[in-house]
């Protein structure tokens, strides 16, 4: 069974580790077990009802099969998801659509963001615009030589990009 695959007849462990895999801070990797057991404490406050990290890692391992409702209620709320999310398949299947519509508006609004902080350094807006309208060819040698040029001036190499 594919685990990252939203769609029917996904367990609770295979919910529980989409909701992990997608939902954490932007910038890192998902959420570790303790993390998540210290938030859910954190959300409850006082008298509330928590779960341990390894209760939780057991759930997202398929160790514990029929977790109580009361156990996916807090851990639901923590992602922010109904209940509902780990036993209705409609509901997880629109969960899931909303959280893959949210990452790509993430991701989007991030690369605007480095776009326009690299586009206020007017020398290298300048050179960005006159490179409008090259070929393939001849953006691929610009980059080869703009690549040359941070190795020569000791720069870390550039992230590659998605296309």
């Amino acid at each position: 069974m594919d685990r990252g695959t939203p769609g029917h007849g996904r367990t609770i462990a295979d919910r529980l580790d989409h909701l992990i895999r997608t939902l954490h801070p932007p910038g890192r990797g998902p959420l570790s077990y303790m993390e998540i057991a210290d938030g859910i404490k954190e959300k409850a406050g006082a008298g509330g009802q928590t779960v341990s990290h390894a209760t939780i890692q057991k759930i997202r391992k398929g160790e514990i099969t029929d977790p109580k409702v009361s156990t996916l209620t807090v851990i639901a709320g923590f992602f922010g998801v109904p209940v509902t999310y780990f036993f209705d398949d409609a509901v997880a299947d629109r969960v899931d659509a909303k959280l893959a519509k949210l990452k790509e508006s993430v991701e989007l609004t991030r690369a605007q963001r480095e776009l326009a902080e690299v586009l206020d350094d007017g020398a290298v807006r300048d050179v960005a615009v006159r490179m409008n309208g090259l070929s393939v060819g001849s953006l691929r040698a610009i980059r080869g030589v703009v690549e040359q040029a941070r190795r020569l001036e000791g720069l870390p190499e550039a992230p590659r990009r998605r296309k």
